[in-house]
Parts: C-alpha cells; structure tokens; sequence
C-alpha cells in the first residue's frame, strides 16, 4: 500500500502549495487557462467526510496537467522546499484508487437520500460491491490488495441482520424479485414476511378490540333535558321488534333447491396467514417498480390491494439504512438556534427544526 500513501501525502503538499495563503492561484488558474482544463480548485482529504479521499484524487487528476506546469513556476518554488511531484507509478495509483472507489461514491450517495427508502437498498448494493471487488488478471498488485481488503472487511458486515435486509428489499417495490439472492435465501425471506405480516394483523385487531371493550356505555347523564324518557307501549315495542328482527320470508324454494349441493361450502373464515399467502403471490405477480419510481407513493396506490403488506412495509421501510438523516437534523438545529435566538424555548425550537427540515425548498421563507 506504499503507492497508495505516496500518492495520498504528495497530493496533500500539492494542495497546500496551491492554497490562498501560498499566492500561487493565479499561476494555477492560468495554466488551468491554457491548457483547456476547466478551473476548479484543488480538494482536500478530510477524515470525517465521506468520499473526501475520493474527491481528492479525482480533482487531482483533472487538474494533474495545470499542477504539473504551476510546479515548475519559479515563483511557485521560490522559498519552498517541500514541493514533490508524483511519479508515474503515483499517477497509475491514483487513478486505479479513483477506479476503484468511484461505485463506492455512487453508494454512499445512494444511502444519504431522504426521500427513498435505504434500509432495502443495503442488500442489493453489498452485492454489488462485492462484485466490483472481485480481482481480475489485468488489476495491478495495488488494485488487487485494496480489492481484497475491501471485500474482506464487506462480507463481514450485516451478518447478524441480513434476514431483515432481505426482508426490506422484498417489501422494496423495485427489487422484489431479489435476483441477487439464491431461491431458498428468497423463500426464506417472503416466509419470514408472511409470517410478521400476520402476527403485525393479529396484533392489530386486538388491540381495536381492547379499545372496544374499554369504551364505557353511555349513561343516562348522557341523555339531555330535551329527551324525555317515554315509557314503550304496545305499538312502539312491535314497530321495534318488526324492524330489527324481520320476519323470515316464507318461500324458501331456492334453499330447497339448492341448499343440497351449494350448501355445505367450507364455513371456516380465512385466517390473517391465508390472507398474508394470498397478498404475497398477488404482490409477486406485479410488475416491478422501476429503479426511478418512488416506492412510498407505489405502498400508498396499493395499500388497499396489499393492506396486510403495506402495514409491514411501513415498519420496515421507514428504518433509515445509515444515520446522515439523523445527523442533518442536528445540523440545522445548529443553524436555528444560534447565540442570538438563545431564548427560544424547546417546544418552538422543535418547531423551528420541524419546519426547515419539511417546507418545500421553493416556498421561499427562512426559518
């Protein structure tokens, strides 16, 4: 990995030479100029930023001729003796590391959205990876160790919980086939989501039926000034029982009929398993949503086709499959309150928070 660390700490020097304090930006844009290179400034690799190594790498190599022409500037190396340039080895490490990390670029973004669901795209994309990583004859010694470090230290990752990323991804519209799985790792997971789709069902129905049997009846206190209480005659306790026990009717022709062969059908009701099985063969049977759909309004059009999935895919598609959600709130809370806000309470400081994290970015207000 010494290339790899090379190419890293050289990149690092070149940027700090051509940093503001070092007045050497205007012999970088200019030779940017000349050459045709768009001007863009040079990146830094920051440990705490997804992707900064990455970024790095990738600018430096657009900009690697503008860098190569700015070093041999007298005035650039005036005064400065820490400058190196990368060798050609270096150059080759560097553009097989920017090969290399790009999908993983790709996947990091993919796992920041908000708007997707990304527990159910963890285990299609670690599959993914994992391919990208596999080593080929024309990878170099370099690009062969990262791919097998990487790789390594990936299929050790999510093995205590790959059931419910499976899981996830069958509830995910766009990859309910789960091609990247084997049949019985498919098998496993619809059986795994039959069966917690219909305990999710069970579970609900009994809690409406606690709610039910909690209601109290209602009292005669209930009952206003304006009601009086009418004593039932004769004529009204007929009209009621004529009303909500209607006589049965006399001709029973068809049941005589009939009843014989038609009448002895299976009385027992389908239970909330029946139900789930026959959800899950309809909902393999639909087309797939395409990569560009948005699985939450796909639930919300079929919710009343699938009302036992989509109670279980609102449990699991709204885990967030990595904590930058989180951590964005954090950040405009820092934004709201500020040292001239400091009074605000808590409860509006939710609300402030609330608000700038789901008004439409075009209503032009500022929170």
């Amino acid at each position: 990995m010494c290339g790899c660390n090379s190419s890293f700490g050289q990149s690092e020097t070149n940027r700090h030479v051509f940093s503001p304090e070092h007045g050497s930006n205007s012999s970088f844009k200019r030779k940017a100029k000349v050459a045709w290179i768009p001007i863009h400034k040079l990146k830094q690799d920051v440990s705490t930023y997804w992707n900064s190594s990455f970024h790095m790498l990738e600018r430096f190599l657009e900009q690697q001729e503008a860098v190569c022409a700015s070093l041999l500037d007298r005035k650039i190396r005036k005064g400065v003796n820490d400058i190196h340039t990368l060798s050609e080895s270096d150059i080759t490490a560097a553009e097989d590391m920017v090969k290399l990390l790009r999908p993983v670029r790709t996947a990091t973004t993919i796992m920041c959205e908000e708007k997707q669901p990304t527990l159910s795209v963890i285990a299609p994309l670690r599959v993914k990876l994992l391919v990208h990583y596999l080593i080929t004859e024309e990878d170099s010694a370099l690009l062969g160790e990262m791919k097998e470090t990487m790789s390594r230290e990936l299929s050790q990752r999510y093995q205590d919980v790959q059931q419910v990323l499976h899981m996830a991804s069958a509830l995910d519209a766009r990859f309910k086939t789960l091609p990247f799985l084997s049949e019985e790792e498919k098998e496993a997971a619809f059986q795994s989501i039959t069966y917690e789709a219909s305990e999710l069902w069970d579970q609900k129905d009994d809690t409406l039926t606690n709610v039910e049997e909690n209601i109290p009846p209602p009292s005669s206190a209930d009952q206003t000034d304006d009601e009086p209480d009418l004593e039932p005659t004769p004529e009204t306790s007929q009209a009621q029982e004529q009303e909500y026990f209607p006589a049965p009717k006399k001709s029973k022709a068809f049941q005589d009929l009939f009843g014989d062969t038609f009448g002895n059908a299976d009385p027992r009701q389908k239970t909330s398993r029946d139900l789930v099985h026959a959800e899950v063969a309809k909902y393999k049977d639909t087309d797939p949503l395409t990569l560009e759909g948005n699985v939450l309004e796909w639930w919300k059009t079929h919710q009343t086709e699938f009302p036992l999935l989509a109670n279980l895919a609102k449990t699991y598609l709204c885990i967030p499959g990595t904590s930058v959600p989180s951590e964005r709130v954090f950040s405009n809370a820092g934004d709201v309150v500020r040292s001239e806000r400091s009074v605000l309470s808590a409860e509006h400081v939710d609300q402030l928070v609330f608000l700038k994290k789901n008004l439409p970015k075009d209503t032009g207000g500022h929170i």
